[in-house]
Parts: C-alpha cells; sequence; structure tokens
C-alpha cells in the first residue's frame, strides 16, 4: 500500500492498554500532535499493541478501494505514542468544485491505538486539527474497549424467557465505570452517537461475540475449556464434527484459481440459503494475497472436505492475541458432518497455539426478542460459548455541518 508520509519512528517498548479509558492521566504530560507516517512505523507501532484490531492494520486499506486512506502517527515530542488508520471517502462531486470537492468523511474504525497514559480526547483533538486542515466535514471514530459484557449463559437462557427486550434491559456480568465515564467526555466535547438499535447499522456492529481463551493452560485444556462453555448440544456436535473423518486444506498467500472456485461455490451456496448477496471473488483474492502479506497480521483460508468434496470453508484473521472469524461458507449438500464446526474447533486450537486470548465471532443484535430475524444469529453464537460485549461503537464529530447533513441525505438514498 502506498504512503505519503515519511516518519520512521521506532515503535515503543512499554506494552501499553489500547487506550487509556477514564479521565486524563494524572501525570503531566507533553500536548500531543498527530501528522502522518508510513506505513511501517504505523505496523511496528501495532506491533507492541496485541489487543489492537486488524482494522486498525495500515494494509488493510488494499480491501476498501472506494476510500483512501492514510497512517497517521501522535507524538509527545518525538516520541511516537499512538497511531490511526485513517479511511477517507469524498463527496460524490467533482473535484473543481471549491470547498466541496475536497471534502471528505475521515474514519478510524478500531482506533486510535494509544499507548497506556495517553488520553484519547487529547488524541481526538490533534487528530481533529489535522484532518480539517485536510479538508474533512466530518470526524467518525471507533475508539478500542468494551462499556460492557454480557456472559454467554446468560444471554442464551434470556431469549427464550421473553422477560428483556434488549441486552440493556439485562443485567451484565460486568460494566466499566471508566469506558461510561470516557463515553461522558465524549459526549462533552461535541461528539455524537446513535443508540444502539436491533438492526445492524453502517460501519461496526457495537455488540460483538466474544470466546474468551485461556494459550497458558495448554492447547488440550484449553479447548476443553472452550467446548465447556458450549451448550450441551453444541458442544456434542462440536466432538461429532471432529470424528466426521473431515480433511482439512489451509491456504494462505496468493490462491490459486481452483482455491478461489471452491470458495466461491460454497459461498454462494450460503448466501442463496441465507438470503444475503455474496461478495465479490476479487476481495478474497486480495484479502489472501495482499492483506495476508501485511505485518503483524496473519491471515489463512481453511477448507473442510468430506470424501474429496469441500464442504466448508472459514478465513481466520490473527494479530496479536486476537483471532477472528470474518467470513465462512458451506455446503447444503454436506451438512450433516458439521463441518463449520471441525472449522471452528480447527481455528481455535490454532488461536490458543498462537497465544491468542480471544476467538472474535463477529456482530450481533442488540435484541433479545426471540422472534426478532437476528435473534437466531445471537442464540447460536452464544451457544458456541461467546460472551456478548458492549463496544463503545461509532462517535461522529461534525467539522463541516451542512456536507455532513448533505453526506447522512446520499448515504441513506444509496
Amino acid at each position: 500500500m502506498s504512503d505519503e508520509s515519511v516518519s520512521s519512528t521506532p515503535a515503543p517498548t512499554t506494552p501499553a492498554r489500547a487506550f487509556r479509558a477514564g479521565g486524563r492521566s494524572r501525570a503531566h504530560t507533553p500536548s500531543l500532535t498527530a501528522h502522518r507516517i508510513d506505513a511501517a512505523a504505523h505496523a511496528a507501532h501495532l506491533a507492541g499493541h496485541p489487543d489492537a484490531s486488524f482494522l486498525q492494520n495500515p494494509d488493510w486499506a488494499v480491501l476498501k478501494q472506494a476510500w483512501g486512506s492514510r497512517s497517521v502517527g501522535f507524538f509527545h515530542g518525538d516520541r511516537l505514542v499512538g497511531s490511526a488508520l485513517i479511511l477517507t471517502r469524498r463527496l460524490p462531486v467533482p473535484s473543481r468544485i471549491p470547498v466541496a470537492g475536497r471534502a471528505h468523511l475521515a474514519y478510524v474504525s478500531g482506533g486510535p491505538v494509544l499507548d497506556a497514559g495517553v488520553d484519547l480526547l487529547e488524541a481526538l483533538d490533534a487528530l481533529t486539527g489535522l484532518v480539517r486542515a485536510d479538508g474533512a466535514f466530518q470526524l467518525r471514530v471507533g475508539p478500542p474497549g468494551t462499556v460492557r459484557r454480557w456472559a454467554a449463559d446468560d444471554v442464551r437462557k434470556a431469549l427464550p424467557r421473553d422477560e428483556h427486550a434488549a441486552l440493556l434491559d439485562l443485567p451484565p456480568a460486568h460494566e466499566d465505570a471508566e469506558a461510561l465515564a470516557l463515553q461522558q467526555r465524549l459526549r462533552e466535547a461535541g461528539w455524537r452517537t446513535e443508540d444502539p438499535g436491533e438492526e445492524f447499522a453502517d460501519g461496526q456492529p457495537v455488540f460483538q461475540a466474544r470466546i474468551p481463551l485461556d494459550p497458558s493452560s495448554g492447547p488440550e485444556e484449553g479447548l476443553e475449556a472452550v467446548l465447556a462453555r458450549m451448550s450441551s448440544s453444541s458442544r456434542k456436535r462440536s466432538r461429532r464434527s471432529l470424528r466426521a473423518g473431515l480433511t482439512i486444506d489451509r491456504h494462505t498467500g496468493r490462491p490459486d484459481a481452483d482455491t478461489l472456485a471452491v470458495w466461491e461455490r460454497l459461498s454462494d451456496d450460503t448466501a442463496a440459503r441465507d438470503g444475503f448477496a455474496a461478495r465479490p471473488t476479487d476481495y478474497f483474492r486480495t484479502l489472501l494475497e495482499e492483506f495476508g502479506a501485511a505485518e503483524p497480521v496473519h491471515t489463512e483460508l481453511l477448507v473442510a472436505c468430506t470424501e474429496g468434496e469441500p464442504a466448508a470453508a472459514a478465513f481466520t484473521i490473527r494479530q496479536g492475541q486476537i483471532a477472528w472469524r470474518p467470513y465462512s461458507a458451506s455446503s447444503s449438500r454436506h451438512r450433516k458432518v458439521d463441518a463449520p464446526r471441525a472449522l471452528q474447533v480447527t481455528q481455535i486450537q490454532d488461536a490458543l497455539a498462537a497465544g491468542c486470548r480471544v476467538f472474535d465471532l463477529g456482530g450481533v443484535s442488540g435484541t433479545l426478542r426471540q422472534d426478532h430475524r437476528l435473534a437466531g444469529l445471537t442464540e447460536f453464537k452464544t451457544t458456541q460459548g461467546a460472551d456478548i460485549v458492549q463496544t463503545h461503537g461509532e462517535w461522529d464529530l461534525p467539522l463541516n455541518r451542512p456536507l455532513a447533513a448533505a453526506f447522512r441525505l446520499y448515504m441513506a438514498r444509496r
């Protein structure tokens, strides 16, 4: 991925959380500045943050072809203390038109990623100045971290009872007071976010399904702990899938035509069965070939076969201590062998061996109404042992209110 920036400042050596959740650091720190850095410096900074999302990897931009991108570093003096991948999307107007012609949305998904003690609001102030000067009419960020967590069992049992209409009505297993304080500070600074609803909105879902992992106990005990979190029926089916005689092929790097054809057939089958539009095959070629070559990320396609025929496939993305299962597909013809479950167990084993502490199954709805069309997704993921966490979601700061309103109208009519 090309980049116009020049900094090659090394990553800090002190381990750090993704950002300081609560108020400003008590110790005095110099004012933050923000300017462009090159992709190598950005990736090196991420390597010191094992909890950072792959959405902040500078090479993720290769998959966002309708967007521009830049890497930005945050500095205390000449010391790099944070980074952000900014995706940019211009208004659909000719570039020759004054102001509007260079105006764009600046979007930071899953970031910025900041060293411990660096104040998020101070970093956002520096970032706002930078993107405003570049012509942004609005800045959107999705700060890392979680606000609340609900145990898998609690959510799974709440769905059929109809006592609670939404996750936010159900008492959480944990609530982070510092995260709530951070959200209040964002509001006071003029940032706005939508209340989480029942449907998926644009951007990343507020609620995510995540299976906690313990790699320190060893791969066998770690897997048994995950299986113990599952519902009894899911646990039985997962164990049975491992005895189904499936073979699992692994694909990394540049995929050949046969591999992509297998994925395309399975993906089209799944899309037709579940009623959604499949992504184009070129997207997955880029995911494996270009994003798969990025640092510090590992990208892999696993294909499970029964009697020589592909039965299911799934992608794994690993970065730091998190493994994601962003895309999966299966054959209607071979559903009895539970190949998707065998693949997931294999992915979890791989994640444990790589030292991961989280296996992320992706987003869920905020509804607990069992008759809602997305409730089944929540039920399925919690039967796999996934807790549901509420993230900070995405926050907007309008920098040019008329243009921001025009962009919202354009996106709503697409």
